[in-house]
């Protein structure tokens, strides 16, 4: 894991006004406050987002992401609950079967891809409630 690569990743995200931040310890990057669809079905309008640091990262295609434990968009995103509960800054998540580079049709690139681009899947898979 390069974990300078992370940083710089994140900080491109904060230039654009992104609150996002690297848990080490966890090997977990943390996405805050990212817009959902939830306007028009009554549900959160903001949630915020855990996503695993794979083994072997940037060699490695970033995978799952995970919502607050109890959140009422977990079961209307796309994909199941799936894995461990994880546990950043005192809350809980659920991380859920979401793999845009396996099912969704993105193709991994790690010269080109990273957090700083996996936030906007993460955007896009919460905007798409049912």
């Amino acid at each position: 894991m390069s974990i300078e690569r992370i940083a710089a990743e994140l900080a491109l995200l904060r230039e654009g006004g992104v609150d996002a931040a690297h848990f080490r310890e966890q090997q977990l990057v943390l996405y805050r406050d990212v817009p959902t669809g939830g306007a028009r079905l009554s549900l959160p309008l903001t949630s915020s987002v855990v996503v695993p640091v794979p083994g072997g990262y940037p060699a490695t295609a970033i995978d799952l992401a995970g919502l607050p434990v109890g959140s009422p968009l977990i079961r209307r995103t796309r994909g199941e609950p799936n894995g461990p509960v994880v546990t950043v800054e005192g809350q809980s998540f659920q991380l859920i079967s979401f793999h845009p580079f396996a099912n969704e049709g993105g193709v991994w690139d790690p010269s080109r891809q990273g957090f700083h681009t996996y936030y906007m899947w993460v955007r896009t898979w919460l905007s798409y409630l049912n």
